[in-house]
């Protein structure tokens, strides 16, 4: 390389690295597109699906900074008053389910 300075080429270096890894656009970059023949879960797959499954009331919405990205942001963390256990293990009466959204 011509007689550049250290910080300017590790920007150019990163610049290049970066342009490689998001591409020009083309297919396969739709990235918040969903595939062709793709359909959401049903409530009864995604109870088939789910390792534990609680019938509950939920108390208290906190919501979670760790994931505040603007004010579209929908992450939180919810604690919740256990009825009954439908599916999975025995579990404590009042639970924090985090990371909700």
């Amino acid at each position: 390389m011509r007689n550049i300075r250290p910080s300017r080429r590790l920007i150019l270096v990163l610049t290049a690295v970066l342009v490689l890894i998001t591409g020009d656009g083309g297919p396969g970059a739709e990235a918040c597109s969903r595939p062709t023949g793709w359909k959401p879960l049903t409530t009864v797959e995604k109870v088939l699906n789910a390792p534990v499954v609680l019938y509950g009331r939920v108390r208290a919405v906190y919501p979670d900074d760790r994931f505040n990205y603007g004010s579209t942001t929908t992450v939180y963390t919810a604690n919740v008053k256990v009825f009954c256990v439908m599916k999975g293990a025995r579990t404590e009466q009042f639970l924090n389910i985090t990371e909700a959204g």
